[in-house]
């Protein structure tokens, strides 16, 4: 045995016992009753043990034992595809070289459900070995040089080819014929342009695209990559339609193998979703600190009612696989997640046994223990809050149709730190279920923001224009409706209870700002504007919040004010018009790109003081200094739990344990029949009194990673 081998199992063991660690540390090691066969019913706890071809050499039992004792219930573990773990009969498929005379896949399941574990069995059908692509070239992606799409003697697959067309089905019929895995999960389907080495090699022209994509849309596959090219929105398309076609094959074809056996899928989210999220070093720092909760909120809003896990990966990136993430930051990131009601996933390569650095483990275990401890709270529980974040698909896809594409996913999630930092508990909205009305916007909320959602159908817009009419506040940034769903231009906005009318042409703006002294909305000091505004025709019952400031020299110093005389600018820098009982208001500019480019307070006031003018005052309050978020759940019993993320432990690119942040305090709009610090452990006392603002006020104990303080009304 290694050295760093028993180091890790010395560790879990510590873990287990509850040495260190506080509060979390006390929480028994299993909660409750578990069904693996219907285990994403439940609450789940995912361990996926990437196992390498030498990791078949370990016993099955000490690596489903070891999941236990961290605190998993369910393991995700390999049959095949790229490698089989069994003794294959398929020529195409590589046996693994380290197997001995036994079938580890057997001895894996039955291991797992010994030790109550469901088993989700992994299939990775992206790539196949050298002598697969030797016998069928055609099978596999191309590049433009003419070169195959290859990494590390191993051939990616085309989704248009005949191994992922057809072959990947005799893999999945071997498999599934002699496994009856709890759940399957595929690996990095579909048409990835980079490869692990992050190199960029374009999209894929092998044959089969060739034709598929002249039958779909008549003409050939874009020259070059990006909107420069005419073809290049058809080829989206294509990738999208093709996708999906595969999906639905593969799905169908397991449903004949193992009926009601769910497959774990990021898109098209059928029975239950998983996603990953992982550090890249190729991404300029530091890390999009919401990357978790971001990639949860956008699966719940896009598959409403069903389980999701975003899996934290263990290592760094791909060069690095033995190179650990901080436990900080696991457990920030699944803090974020349970948050929202998603459920806790860590992703690791080989066996807990067998890290090189197994430092970060036993925060985790802990983390997974305390979960398995408190299930009961979470049970039940879904997103709640009132504010929504809206997702526009469409502008993401086709922003870069656009002038505007730079400003486009900053300001999404500029308007995401935003409502972070304030402490507005918010979740996202799918476009996509706005318009097919599956979310019913007025039932579920009471403020939606839309960062320059450019691309919007009619029915999006009927949709957003009934939620105003009925009472509800609608924030819009930049252009929204500018284009149709395609993005073609739009004469006039399609929104009837906009401020606007109809755009004109944007304009550059660099040295406006807006002065609170002479607006109806006011902040803390000047609002400085850079970028794009977009203005138009107002319509006669729009008023103006905020209004601009005279135009004032920047340099050198001594002409750095406005000419005497010189006046203000017409246009409005903010304005809002009432539409049935509700509002719509307008920011016609890139607010979250400042507000993620710069952090100035009085972008994200712009945000809380139109939400505290036309909205209703929020149920939950959250007083004390800290970089802190607040989400919030509710159950049909009237229960709510509030999760508190701290988010002081991230230092540029470090990720530290937080300091703990003390005298934080709740207020709750309609009184507390009881409350409980689920990690502090310990009951909360609400004051006698409501304030004058109607609040009933607890005071917290200090908050490490994170708290969840479960209350009844």
């Amino acid at each position: 045995m290694t050295v760093s081998r028993r180091l890790a199992l010395q560790t879990l063991s510590l873990a287990g016992l509850g040495v260190a660690g506080g509060a979390l540390a006390q929480s028994p090691r299993t909660g409750g009753t578990f069904d693996p066969r219907r285990w994403w019913l439940q609450d789940y706890r995912i361990v996926q043990t990437n196992l390498r071809e030498i990791d078949i050499r370990e016993d099955p039992r000490t690596i489903a034992r070891a999941i236990r004792d961290f605190g998993g219930n369910v393991i995700v573990s390999n049959i095949g595809g790229i490698v089989a773990f069994y003794p294959t009969r398929l020529p195409y498929q590589r046996r693994n070289p380290y197997m001995g005379r036994g079938d580890f896949v057997r001895e894996m399941i039955a291991a797992a459900h010994d030790e109550g574990l469901a088993y989700i069995g992994r299939f990775d059908l992206s790539k196949a070995m050298q002598p697969v692509y030797d016998a069928h070239p055609d099978w596999f992606m191309q590049n433009r040089d003419g070169t195959p799409r290859a990494f590390a003697g191993t051939y990616q697959a085309c989704p248009n080819g005949g191994w992922a067309q057809d072959y990947g089905l005799r893999l999945l019929g071997e498999g599934l014929t002699r496994y009856k895995p709890d759940g399957i999960f595929f690996n990095m389907t579909g048409y990835p342009r980079t490869d692990y080495a992050n190199v960029d090699h374009g999209i894929c022209v092998c044959g089969n695209c060739r034709r598929v994509f002249r039958e779909m849309y008549g003409r050939e596959l874009p020259a070059k990559e990006g909107y420069g090219d005419p073809a290049w929105p058809d080829y989206l398309a294509f990738q999208a339609r093709t996708s999906e076609a595969l999906r639905r094959r593969i799905s169908a074809h397991i449903a004949t193998l193992a009926p009601g056996v769910p497959i774990a899928q990021h898109d098209s989210v059928e029975q239950v979703g998983r996603g990953e999220v992982q550090r890249r070093v190729d991404r300029t720092g530091p890390e999009w600190a919401y990357q978790s909760g971001e990639q949860c909120r956008a699966a719940l809003a896009r598959s409403p009612g069903k389980p999701w896990s975003s899996t934290s990966t263990a290592h760094i990136d791909y060069p690095w696989r033995q190179v650990t993430e901080t436990a900080a930051y696991h457990e920030n990131r699944m803090a974020q997640a349970m948050g929202v009601g998603a459920k806790l996933d860590l992703y690791l390569m080989g066996t807990l046994a067998d890290q090189d650095d197994p430092t970060y483990l036993p925060p985790v275990s802990r983390l997974f223990k305390w979960r398995a401890a408190n299930e009961g709270a979470y049970a039940g529980m879904a997103e709640s809050a009132r504010v929504g974040l809206y997702q526009s698909g469409a502008s993401a896809r086709l922003a870069g149709m656009t002038p505007y594409a730079a400003w486009q996913a900053a300001e999404g999630r500029g308007l995401y730190g935003a409502l972070v930092d304030a402490r507005i508990p918010f979740r996202f909205v799918s476009d996509a279920r706005v318009a097919d009305g599956t979310t019913d916007l007025n039932a579920g909320f009471d403020v939606i923001v839309l960062p320059n959602a450019m691309m919007l159908s009619d029915a999006e817009a009927a949709a957003l224009d009934r939620f105003v009419e009925r009472g509800g506040l609608l924030i819009a940034t930049a252009m929204p409706g500018a284009f149709d769903e395609r993005g073609k231009p739009r004469a006039t906005v399609p929104l009837a209870c906009f401020p606007l009318a109809r755009y004109t042409a944007p304009q550059p703006i660099h040295g406006w700002t807006l002065d609170p002294k002479v607006s109806t909305l006011k902040v803390t000091g000047r609002v400085p504007l850079d970028g794009v505004y977009a203005g138009g025709t107002a319509r006669a019952d729009a008023e103006t919040l905020m209004r601009f400031a005279p135009d004032q020299r920047y340099g050198p110093p001594e002409f750095s004010y406005a000419i005497p005389g010189t006046a203000p600018r017409r246009d409005p820098g903010v304005s809002v018009r009432a539409h049935g009982k509700g509002h719509a208001a307008h920011i016609p500019w890139f607010v979250g790109w400042h507000y993620l480019r710069d952090g100035l307070p009085v972008h994200r006031e712009l945000i809380e003081r139109l939400i505290a003018r036309h909205a209703p005052a929020p149920r939950f309050v959250l007083a004390g200094d800290g970089p802190v978020e607040l989400m919030v759940m509710n159950r049909p019993d009237g229960a709510s739990l509030l999760t508190l993320v701290n988010y002081a432990g991230q230092r540029n690119t470090h990720y530290a344990p937080p300091p703990a942040l003390h005298g934080l305090r709740l207020g709750v709009r309609g009184g507390v029949s009881g409350a409980r610090a689920l990690v502090g452990g310990q009951a909360l006392a609400a004051s006698s009194v409501s304030d004058a603002a109607g609040l009933t006020w607890l005071d917290l104990p200090p908050v490490g990673a994170f708290e969840a303080v479960l209350l009844h009304g």
